[in-house]
């Protein structure tokens, strides 16, 4: 290997040690506190959330109409018999008023059946409450999960862009470096090359790291039903 080779290794080498060594993990950006805040603005405004909180609210509302309509069991009735208004004839063919109820009479009917069936609907409106807030708890440990996973993601994805970014900084000066060496007869038009691609496969990982962490975002956003800069 000659020296120029040797030199262009070792400059690599040095450029991805300090890469490297510039974002080792992402632990110390994770903010337990930051993420409770995005976890609740999920819940507060994510539609699924919102819905299920709709149908609890239903069910909330067929429990007392569940109960009021034990009424339905009872009816109410009555009649108005007018004074005089009944005629008997006897034997003779005289005729002679005779009424066993003058007025209004009224009387309440209480049909058994509907009556028997109100305790089962109590109670079948009470299950549905019940798988209801089921349903909204399951989903709160879903949406919880969901809101941690795209915020890991999203962190990854702005480590990766400052790699990526701080790569085609590196691989910049090296490509320069290389090309006034080049320029001036002191490097090989291999090495000349190599830089040139090095450089131009550092623009593109940093256009799909960029791309990467602008999907994160959005996903993450879709979930807190706001701009993650709205959120302190």
């Amino acid at each position: 290997m000659n020296k120029s080779k040797l030199f262009f290794l070792l400059i690599v080498f040095l450029s991805l040690h300090k890469i490297v060594s510039a974002q080792q993990t992402i632990m110390n950006d994770i903010s337990e506190d930051y993420i409770a805040r995005l976890i609740a603005h999920a819940e507060a405004n994510y539609p699924q959330v919102k819905s299920n909180q709709n149908k609890i609210n239903i069910a909330q509302g067929n429990i007392g109409k569940a109960k009021v309509s034990y009424l339905d069991a009872f009816t109410f009735s009555y009649i108005y018999q007018p004074q005089g208004i009944n005629t008997l004839g006897n034997i003779s063919g005289a005729t002679t008023n005779y009424s066993y109820f003058n007025g209004i009479q009224a009387g309440i009917f209480l049909n058994i059946g509907t009556f028997l069936e109100k305790p089962y609907a109590v109670k079948q409106a009470k299950q549905e409450l019940e798988i209801a807030n089921n349903d909204q708890n399951q989903y709160y440990l879903t949406i919880t999960n969901e809101v941690k996973k795209r915020y890991y993601t999203y962190l990854q994805d702005i480590a990766s862009l400052k790699l990526t970014a701080q790569a085609c900084i590196d691989n910049e000066n090296i490509a320069n470096d290389i090309k006034h060496k080049f320029q001036k007869g002191e490097e090989t038009f291999d090495n000349y090359t190599k830089a040139q691609s090095t450089l131009t496969t550092s623009y593109q990982a940093k256009i799909q790291a960029e791309a990467a962490l602008l999907i994160a975002k959005a996903d993450l956003e879709e979930l807190l039903g706001d701009k993650l800069e709205n959120i302190r």
